[in-house]
């Protein structure tokens, strides 16, 4: 745990995997409600905002990709607002959290007068945060744009799927975000003031910049998924419709085959080696006029 004096009037405390003994110290000295003081212990199934005598409550998920399962995965700030103090707890290192901590003591220096601008500057790092951590993705999606007329094969649909999963995983954690930002409006209006409005309502507008990348991501990877299959397609039915060209083009020889196999009618056609040439010539001269046909007319 650290507690550092942001200035003369407000506090920073910031708790990471915090244990009984500490979220219980936490309760007395804010008299904080027991429920909450249990949930500080692990991680919350969904996001919200509660506003309660002496302190705001917040719980906010984000994504964080994670290499090893190539997909996103969420992660968890609680913040806990009094008018002097803000409590922050995560479940493990964050480096949004860490950003703003070095962020305090260059660009923020002196800049910050309540526990509401602490939020609103932690939760801004949190979305410039998530915009980074949209990069892979827009990165995995130009190869698969690269990729996509130079080869067609089973890899590169398999990094499809992995992209799409990825981009639906983060879609899933990402999307309550929007409401809890506008309870925030709400209830942090009614809790520090009207005149930080603006920083709540700026804060929705930035989540919606990382809504809008995403969705253009999830459009282009939609799209190339549509046209490599449509390739596929294509070429699946081209593979058919030369196998069957070539299939009527030999059914001659084989019928002629067929029928020199019967021995009553192979004496009746055949009285000399000299007929059966002239036949089977025959047979090959139409073969060779039906191929010459079928390519003039593009069909092979």
């Amino acid at each position: 745990m650290t507690d550092t004096k942001i200035n003369k009037k407000i506090r920073w405390i910031n708790l990471v995997n915090p244990k009984d003994r500490a979220a219980k110290s936490l309760g007395e000295e804010f008299k904080l409600h027991p429920l909450i003081v249990d949930e500080l212990l692990v991680p919350s199934d969904r996001m919200k905002v509660e506003t309660y005598d002496n302190y705001v409550f917040i719980v906010y998920h984000l994504p964080i990709y994670s290499e090893e399962s190539r997909t996103c995965r969420r992660a968890e700030i609680d913040f806990i607002a009094t008018h002097d103090t803000l409590i922050t707890v995560a479940y493990e290192k964050l480096d949004p959290i860490s950003q703003f901590s070095d962020d305090l003591q260059m660009r923020l220096r002196g800049k910050i007068n309540s526990t509401a601008e602490m939020i609103y500057f932690i939760v801004e790092e949190l979305h410039t945060y998530a915009l980074r951590q949209l990069k892979h993705v827009e990165k995995n999606v130009n190869f698969v744009g690269e990729q996509l007329f130079k080869k067609q094969n089973r890899k590169l649909l398999e990094e499809i799927s992995y992209i799409k999963r990825d981009i639906l995983d983060f879609a899933i954690i990402a999307a309550p975000q929007r409401n809890i930002l506008e309870s925030l409006i709400i209830v942090g209006t009614r809790f520090w003031g009207n005149e930080f409005k603006i920083y709540f309502t700026d804060l929705l507008g930035d989540l919606m910049k990382v809504h809008f990348v995403l969705e253009n991501l999830k459009a282009s990877i939609e799209s190339y998924s549509e046209t490599i299959s449509q390739i596929f397609e294509f070429k699946t039915s081209e593979v058919v419709r030369r196998f069957s060209i070539l299939g009527f083009l030999t059914f001659p020889l084989i019928l002629y085959t067929t029928i020199m196999l019967q021995p009553k009618i192979e004496t009746q056609l055949i009285g000399t080696p000299q007929d059966f040439w002239l036949q089977f010539g025959g047979v090959v001269i139409l073969t060779v006029f039906l191929a010459i046909f079928f390519r003039k007319k593009g069909w092979f």
